[in-house]
């Protein structure tokens, strides 16, 4: 669970989530939110607001509590200039902090979804990945994780229709208006892990 910078000031940290469970303290306040949850819910929400307390006490040296915009969006209050992105998936929970950019990361098991998805998605290369099953998912995986990390960079989420963005399954970076995304997984995991951030510091 060693944070990475994966551009100056731009960190990411991932881990599976029950190793983040079982060696992170899990902050009070985060304990006290997901008491009335589901167990799974339960399990992802504690296991990246530990991994999410663990990064922010290295990059900023503190760990405050986290709410949301009108539009899920998470932000720290009091650390106005702190962005944050979290992201997880059935096993895997990931964390991303950028001063004063915006950023956004997300996490996706490999598999293919339906016919219609895979078309809007990777409109390109929806046969082959339809034809090659393990492999079509591994590459989907990666497709929806970057198009998926830019509109959470951009606070919009899925109303800013990810799949318009144009991204290829080989492609390990890309850009996307003024972000820059980077998948930091290869293409025969088992999961995909990318990140997206803005390319100026606000202010410059």
């Amino acid at each position: 669970m060693t944070a990475v910078e994966v551009a100056p000031g731009i960190h990411l940290s991932a881990a599976p989530a029950d190793e983040a469970l079982a060696e992170l303290p899990v902050p009070d306040w985060a304990e006290r939110e997901a008491r009335a949850m589901p167990p799974r819910r339960a399990r992802e929400y504690l296991a990246v607001r530990a991994l999410y307390a663990q990064l922010m006490s290295e990059v900023d040296g503190t760990a405050s509590p986290l709410h949301r915009t009108e539009r899920g969006k998470p932000v720290i209050p009091g650390r106005p200039g702190m962005r944050v992105s979290l992201a997880h998936s059935d096993d895997v929970v990931a964390v991303a902090l950028a001063r004063g950019r915006d950023v956004g990361v997300d996490v996706q098991d490999a598999g293919l979804p339906g016919p219609a998805m895979l078309r809007r998605c990777c409109p390109g290369e929806a046969g082959r990945m339809a034809a090659e099953p393990a492999a079509g998912g591994r590459d989907f995986a990666r497709v929806w994780a970057a198009q998926e990390a830019c509109v959470k960079a951009t606070g919009q989420g899925i109303a800013g229709r990810p799949w318009r963005i144009p991204v290829t399954a080989a492609a390990p970076a890309g850009r996307w208006r003024d972000l820059t995304w980077t998948q930091l997984r290869g293409r025969g995991s088992t999961f995909a892990l990318c990140c997206a951030y803005a390319d100026r510091t606000e202010g410059r």
